[in-house]
């Protein structure tokens, strides 16, 4: 049913979890935490709810570029399932900003697997990176994986080293510049690096622990199952695949690394974990595999469910 469905990659899977996302929000939103309904929150609603809908098109468009996964839709249907679980992350949009800004630059780390335009896409992830830490500091760790696509890279030159670091410093320049004519100040720069105070009594919540247990039960299993598999993937696949290992350990300690213990942090494992999910399921082999991917996903939307509704 559900592995049937979402095999596929038509508009009606689009739209289908497009209206997930703006019906579980909007559950919260009016039913749970009964928020402000005015007509001018009203449209900031709509606006978070076209965002997330953004997030999850743009995370598509970059495994099917760089084919992360097969020609399906697992990867969305489990991303949609878990900002489901943690509906914290609508409240802590600089964290949701942070991840499209690395998603743009993981886009640009696995297009480095050419040659064409190796200087353009380093700036450009450089870039992106740091924007994202900018909203998030711990963000700054992924510039660990730009450095490691560099160095993997068959032709290489030592002054695709350096771009980085101008990338960065234009960036920064450009960000100062605005905080001192607007004011007067460089207070931002002493309060920017914020670390995690391992604090998670937060996580004593059943309805932050649960996803959280899914997350990273998923992602070790699922993982682990994609990294033993890497061996034997074709040639098209396997670059791919190698950089989301380490772009994935990269996440995990962004997220335990920051500064929240709101539970938004998860945002940063939801990506990884969806595509190592999508290529666990999409492995089909035998019948009996067949039935627990089938099972898998019904559990993980029953859980989704069950916890957006609590």
């Amino acid at each position: 049913m559900l592995t049937s469905f979402f095999r596929n990659s038509t508009p009606i899977n689009y739209l289908l979890l497009s209206i997930l996302i703006a019906a579980s929000y909007l559950f919260k939103v009016l039913f749970v935490t009964q928020t402000d309904t005015d007509p001018l929150s009203f449209f900031d609603h709509i606006g978070i709810i076209a965002f997330m809908v953004f997030v999850m098109l743009l995370l598509d468009f970059i495994i099917r570029k760089n084919s992360v996964t097969n020609n399906n839709t697992f990867a969305i249907f489990t991303f949609v399932l878990f900002i489901i679980m943690v509906p914290s992350v609508y409240n802590d949009i600089s964290i949701v900003l942070s991840n499209v800004f690395l998603l743009l630059a993981t886009r640009r780390v696995l297009s480095l697997n050419t040659e064409k335009n190796t200087e353009k896409k380093i700036f450009d992830a450089a870039m992106y990176i740091t924007i994202a830490s900018l909203l998030y500091f711990c963000a700054l760790l992924f510039f660990f994986v730009l450095i490691i696509g560099i160095t993997q890279k068959t032709r290489r030159s030592p002054r695709y080293f350096l771009i980085p670091l101008l990338s960065a410093l234009s960036i920064g320049l450009l960000f100062t510049s605005y905080q001192l004519i607007t004011y007067d100040s460089l207070s931002w720069f002493y309060a920017w690096p914020r670390f995690q105070d391992f604090d998670f009594t937060s996580y004593n919540n059943l309805l932050l622990l649960v996803p959280a247990i899914l997350l990273v039960g998923l992602l070790l299993w699922t993982g682990s199952v994609r990294f033993l598999q890497i061996p034997s993937l074709s040639k098209k696949e396997k670059p791919a695949a190698s950089s989301m290992v380490l772009i994935t350990v990269v996440l995990l300690f962004i997220s335990i690394l920051g500064s929240h213990n709101n539970g938004s942090e998860l945002f940063f494992l939801m990506m990884p974990v969806a595509i190592s999910t999508a290529n666990f399921v999409e492995t089909n082999t035998t019948k009996e595999r067949a039935i627990f991917n089938e099972i898998l996903l019904w559990l993980i939307l029953v859980v989704a469910l069950v916890l957006n509704i609590l």
